[in-house]
């Protein structure tokens, strides 16, 4: 009991000395005293007049009051206090400029912000500006003085963490750092690996630190000083500094130039002395004034008695606890050197009756909570409970000072390692109390864990456990050493790898002179290889990621041996890339969620403003969908999203995204894809496949689709902008009455409305019997008779006339009314055949032009066309079917398949416009092409000795080498005709025999002559 009594006699011995000198010295002498003595006068007047012209002192005496802008609340540097006095570093440097220049620096206090304070400084209304960072925009309307104060960017970090060091430590993690302060601009550019979070005071970011939520702040050091101070947060320090700072300098109204000189000189003279007692004052806590110097002074004698007295129970105390000296000399030293918990507590209960402060900050648990009876005990870890106690009990109960370690739980739940360092105190020959140190060693145990672990795992790896890869190398990095995993790891066996050089093995070509060096510095230096990791190559020559760490040893012969244990870190990528697919896809659809939609987008932007192309943005949100979820249940609305984002991929390529915003809205970015044909195709597919039904379970469900479409950059610059237009269109698709698409841009939209009409009159057009076949002659060259003609397409429109094939047959396409308008021609062209047949008793072989889109559609059926010819007793010889090179590239599975079905039945087939595609010769013999149409652009030129000559020539006698028959495209003069003649061609077709006529007008023309001579 006298040791406890002692300590807190010295305790209450050491603070009232403290708080006499700290009462005497702030009550005494303040930092900057506000009446000037006598000869403080005489030593500015002395100053002013020693450093400033006659001219500047004149303009001092004009101006003896000047007006000062301020900010009021940028502390520590400067604010207006509860009582409204200008306070701060920056007001104690005017307060010495002030007195140096024997004027009164008057501070205006009626701007309720910031940005009203510059406004103000702006428009004139001040001399100067008290604590300014000077930038562009500020020189405008303001000159400045050199800095006065400088005060660097630095990082805090709560304690427990360690020193930080460095922002490129803070890479992949979190700093805090107050919204408005310039080391949010700079980190975003230097550091992009750095996230920011942005809070609206300093206090507060500070606070998040404190508590966890961010890894570091970074900010001003005298600001976060103060605050931290201010606010009471303990459990940060100073972690590291940065490369950014800020000069603060006065800022001159541009009208006075005389000022400028003057406050220059000024700030020249404050001395270094006079800015670190600056610094130092507000640097330090504030301790509040309580008791004046007259009451201290009358209660000083007493003070004296009993500090007397205590001098005089010190000495007894010491006499009488002499056997115990060394204990509490090894208490003080700890208390002095760590910053580990102070304790102390009852032995008989083990309740703590005392504790420091920084238990709070390390374990989480309050004072008062230490306190509690059981309360040591009762937060060890269960399986170091029993053994701990009963060391502790055991000996102290031998008088034995002594420490142990053990695990305990934090107030969060954590687990951490305790180290406690005991002593134990006697009174009347017992143990009475305990008092110790208790230090976190978690990161301590840790190391130790993780190097008696990696000590068993290499004898378990030499062992050759499977999982783990061993290699061996000697000083020359030959192999001496490969184990099981190694075999399986690299796939080299031993037999291939033991005495083989590393880098010719497993080491990337690019790695190489990195991994000599680092082996050589290890061998010649004792410098230790740092364990990281690294894609090394497989025996397959494709990379293996592993974390691969280094064990330096030594033979028997005394010379250097390194083994590489590596570890394959493939499954532990994939698990990141699945966390990383976690967090940017939506995890019902697998669809790209909102963020990463965002990121697309925002990439695909910078790469159309590089290129100059457009990229096309819909935004699609499900009719009805509200509805199908209310009836059938959410479990059925999800079925319906999993579907729809289904089908909505097939419905685009891959390089384009789709992705789901929330509910039922997904977005559609399409690359490339600029041309009104084919973003309609895209949304007209989308409506279809959206109008489909869709089978939940055992319900049928029907829903529509409302399309917005914007066009980046025509509509938009930015994202935001673009999004907006893409909503603002997806709403008037739905106001026009949902299941349809809408364009943000008029023009646009007139243009879509065009092509709709056009669609509209197509369908109209079918069922009106608009079309007509037009029939064009094919001649012989041979003996100029006409043996074959080709049908060809032609729609007379009721109002607009005559429109060409080059404009509505890609919107036919496009649309799918190809396949129906297809199956008319074709039974149209046969009927006119076997017409033809029985009136002039001639085989005239029709040459029916198909569109690649019947031969992909499913829904065509072949078998249609061989018994048309069939009913109408039209021999299989007398159709030629004509395609083009497209679909003889394209032709796989169905259209494969047709396209022999037809040499099957006999039916002829003809390459269509040959030489302007991409045909490969052995697709030609494979599908036993008939013949091949030259097309006309190679025709229109033909000259003797012309390149188009040489080409027509090679095409015909490719083509007869091949086995097939040649028609030229386009003839319109004797002379190509003649030149192509002469070439070997078969046939021709062009205005120079015929154009394209109705059935009557071709009957009349070539039917009613046997035979028509072009010789």
């Amino acid at each position: 009991m006298s040791n406890f009594c002692f300590r807190q006699a010295i305790s209450f011995f050491r603070i009232l000395i403290c708080g006499l000198v700290l009462l005497f010295s702030f009550s005494s002498q303040p930092l900057y005293a506000e009446h000037q003595s006598e000869q403080s006068v005489q030593v500015t007047q002395a100053w002013r007049d020693q450093n400033l012209t006659a001219v500047e002192i004149d303009w001092l005496k004009a101006h003896p009051v000047l007006k000062m802008g301020i900010d009021r609340a940028f502390i520590p540097y400067e604010w207006l206090d509860e009582n409204g006095r200008y306070r701060g570093m920056s007001a104690d440097i005017i307060e010495l400029i002030s007195q140096r220049l024997q004027i009164a620096i008057e501070p205006v206090t009626d701007k309720s912000s910031w940005s009203e304070v510059l406004e103000a400084a702006r428009s004139g209304e001040f001399d100067l500006m008290s604590c300014l960072v000077q930038t562009p925009e500020r020189s405008e309307f303001l000159s400045f003085t050199e800095p006065y104060l400088i005060s660097r960017a630095v990082i805090i970090g709560e304690q427990s963490r360690g020193y930080i060091g460095s922002l490129d430590n803070l890479k992949g993690k979190t700093v805090a750092i107050h919204t408005g302060h310039y080391t949010n601009e700079l980190l975003r550019q230097d550091y992009p690996e750095i996230a920011i979070i942005n809070t609206s005071t300093l206090a507060e970011a500070l606070r998040k630190v404190a508590e966890g939520e961010a890894d570091a702040f970074v900010g001003d050091v005298n600001a976060a000083s103060f605050m931290m101070k201010h606010e009471g947060i303990i459990n940060l320090s100073f972690s590291g500094q940065t490369d950014y700072k800020s000069e603060f300098r006065i800022g001159i109204n541009k009208d006075n130039p005389q000022l400028i000189s003057i406050l220059n000189k000024a700030v020249a003279g404050i001395s270094e002395a006079e800015r670190q007692a600056v610094f130092e004052h507000w640097q330090q806590f504030r301790v509040p004034a309580g008791i004046s110097v007259q009451q201290l002074l009358s209660y000083l004698p007493v003070v004296i008695v009993i500090l007397g007295l205590l001098l005089y129970w010190h000495l007894r105390l010491r006499r009488s606890e002499q056997a115990h000296r060394v204990s509490e000399a090894r208490f003080r030293n700890l208390v002095d050197s760590t910053d580990g918990i102070v304790w102390e507590l009852d032995f008989d209960s083990l309740q703590f009756t005392y504790i420091s402060a920084n238990a709070v900050r390390i374990l989480g648990y309050d004072i008062e909570e230490w306190k509690r009876p059981g309360f040591w005990v009762e937060h060890m870890h269960p399986d170091d409970k029993v053994w701990t106690v009963q060391y502790c009990i055991e000996t102290s109960r031998r008088h034995k000072d002594h420490d142990f370690e053990y695990r305990f739980f934090k107030k969060n739940g954590d687990v951490v390692w305790l180290k406690d360092v005991v002593s134990v105190v006697l009174e009347h020959g017992r143990a009475r109390w305990l008092r110790g140190m208790m230090f976190d060693i978690t990161d301590q145990k840790q190391a130790e864990i993780l190097v008696r672990e990696s000590e068993l795992k290499f004898r378990e790896l030499i062992e050759s456990l499977p999982a783990i890869a061993v290699q061996g190398y000697d000083e020359a990095r030959r192999v001496i050493y490969w184990n099981k995993a190694s075999e399986a790891l690299y796939g080299y066996t031993s037999e291939e790898a033991i005495g083989q050089q590393l880098e010719d093995l497993i080491i990337p070509e690019e790695m190489r002179p990195v991994v000599i060096d680092l082996h050589t510095r290890w061998v010649e230096n004792g410098e230790a290889i740092p364990p990281g990791e690294l894609d090394l190559k497989h025996k397959s020559g494709r990379l293996v990621p592993v974390f691969s760490s280094h064990v330096a040893m030594h033979s028997s012969q005394q010379k250097h041996e390194m083994y590489c244990i590596d570890i394959s870190l493939e499954e532990q990528r994939r698990a990141n890339a699945e966390l990383t697919r976690m967090a940017h896809y939506d995890p019902l659809t697998q669809l790209p969620n909102r963020r990463t939609f965002a990121d697309r987008l925002q990439q695909q932007m910078k790469h159309v403003n590089r290129d100059g192309t457009q990229l096309v943005v819909m935004l699609l949100d499900l009719d009805s969908f509200k509805e199908v979820n209310d009836s059938l249940g959410h479990d059925h609305g999800d079925l319906l999203l999993i579907e729809a984002a289904r089908r909505l991929k097939q419905c685009v390529r891959e390089v384009d995204t789709v992705a789901r915003l929330g509910g039922d809205e997904f977005m559609i970015i399409l690359e490339g894809l600029s041309d009104l044909a084919a973003v309609e195709r895209v949304a007209e597919h989308i409506l279809q496949q959206m109008g489909e039904p869709f089978l939940l379970l055992q319900h049928r469900a029907y829903v529509s689709a409302s399309i917005g479409i914007t066009i980046y950059p025509s509509d938009a610059m930015t994202l935001e902008t673009v999004l907006k237009n893409a909503d603002q269109a997806m709403y008037a698709a739905k106001e026009k009455g949902r299941n349809r698409y809408h364009y943000f841009t008029p023009e646009m939209e007139i243009q879509a409305q065009k092509r709709r009409l056009l669609v509209h009159d197509l369908r109209e057009a079918l069922e009106q019997q608009q079309f007509e076949l037009y029939y064009q002659p094919i001649i012989n060259f041979r003996d100029g008779s006409v043996q074959k003609a080709e049908a060809l397409l032609r729609w007379t429109h009721p109002k607009r006339g005559m429109i060409s094939p080059v404009d509505f047959i890609p919107v036919a396409e496009e649309t799918g009314i190809i396949r129906e308008l297809g199956e008319w021609v074709f039974d149209e062209a046969i009927t006119q055949s076997a017409h033809w047949h029985d009136q002039y008793g001639i085989d005239l072989q029709m040459g029916i032009n198909v569109s690649p889109i019947q031969f992909r559609d499913d829904r065509q059926e072949q078998g249609r066309w061989f018994r048309q010819l069939q009913d109408r007793g039209v021999s299989a010889r007398q159709c030629c079917i004509e395609i083009t090179e497209s679909l003889l590239m394209e032709a796989e599975g169905d259209a494969a398949e047709k396209l022999l079905a037809l040499r099957d039945a006999g039916v002829e087939v003809a390459m269509d416009d040959f030489g302007t595609g991409y045909s490969s010769l052995a697709y030609l013999k494979h599908f036993d092409i008939d013949y091949l149409k030259i097309d006309k652009s190679f025709v229109s030129n033909l000259q003797p000795g012309s390149a188009d000559l040489a080409l027509c020539e090679a095409m015909i006698v490719m083509a007869h080498k091949l086995g097939i028959r040649v028609v030229a495209e386009g003839v319109e003069t004797e002379e190509q005709k003649n030149l192509l003649i002469g070439a070997g061609c078969d046939f021709g077709q062009g205005y120079l025999f015929g154009r394209p006529v109705p059935a009557r007008e071709f009957a009349r023309q070539w039917l009613e002559a046997d035979v028509v001579d072009i010789s």
